[in-house]
């Protein structure tokens, strides 16, 4: 039986991630400050932005659920505010939690990763320098997103040699509860945005393509907002 570590899988994508696999005969292993809640899922409490808790996560992880087969970092904040207003607390959580903890975490499992030929799954942003520029709010959530796509090429280099994949997902809008929960922003748009249980259909297919296939990266954006 396959095993998938998700972090953040208490709500949005990670959970209906963590509720597809399940459905799958796939055991999951959610890293969040929250429960999952789904029966059949473990549950491991971390604060990302927390040194020791992410210490501690890696050594749960190896003693425990040394077998998994895939590592998707999932967990982010957007860390929104208008650019004359960002506190560096925002700044320094936002960088915790997008960049530094799945870069980290992926370096303290680098090893099972390749004993397992493991794939990590790293879920970005359609938001980019260019695009954002000029917008509302996004500085901190696209610097920190750009930091993870950085360190992801890097990773990759370093699995190439291996059967394991390191995929980056770059998505758009989803119909989740990221920036209320951050900002206790009014989402007006949910039927545009796309529907977690879509996305996460997507991310299991490219944990289960044969070894010879690698999609590296891949951008899910919804209709109509194709980026150039």
């Amino acid at each position: 039986m396959k095993t998938i570590i998700i972090t953040g899988a208490s709500d949005g994508l990670g959970k209906a991630l963590a509720e597809l696999c399940v459905r799958n005969g796939m055991k999951v292993v959610n890293i969040s400050r929250n429960l999952c809640g789904i029966e059949g899922v473990t549950d491991i409490a971390c604060d990302l932005s927390n040194e020791r808790d992410l210490y501690r996560v890696a050594e749960t992880i190896k003693l425990n659920h040394a077998d998994f087969s895939a590592l998707v970092n999932n967990a982010a904040i957007v860390g929104f505010e208008k650019i004359n207003e960002i506190t560096y607390k925002k700044f320094e959580r936002a960088w915790k939690v997008n960049a530094i903890a799945p870069l980290f975490l992926t370096s303290q499992l680098f090893d099972l990763i390749v004993k397992n030929e493991a794939d990590v799954i790293n879920i970005g942003t359609t938001h980019n320098p260019a695009t954002a520029a000029g917008a509302e709010r996004p500085l901190v959530y696209v610097a920190s997103k750009f930091g993870l796509r950085g360190g992801s090429y890097n990773i990759a280099g370093e699995l190439k040699a291996t059967r394991s994949r390191l995929i980056q997902v770059h998505l758009g809008a989803m119909n989740t509860d990221l920036h209320v929960k951050d900002y206790n922003a009014k989402i007006e748009d949910r039927d545009t945005r796309m529907k977690p249980a879509d996305i996460a259909e997507i991310i299991l297919y490219l944990v289960n393509l044969p070894k010879q296939i690698e999609i590296s990266e891949i951008t899910i954006n919804r209709k109509n907002r194709r980026m150039t």
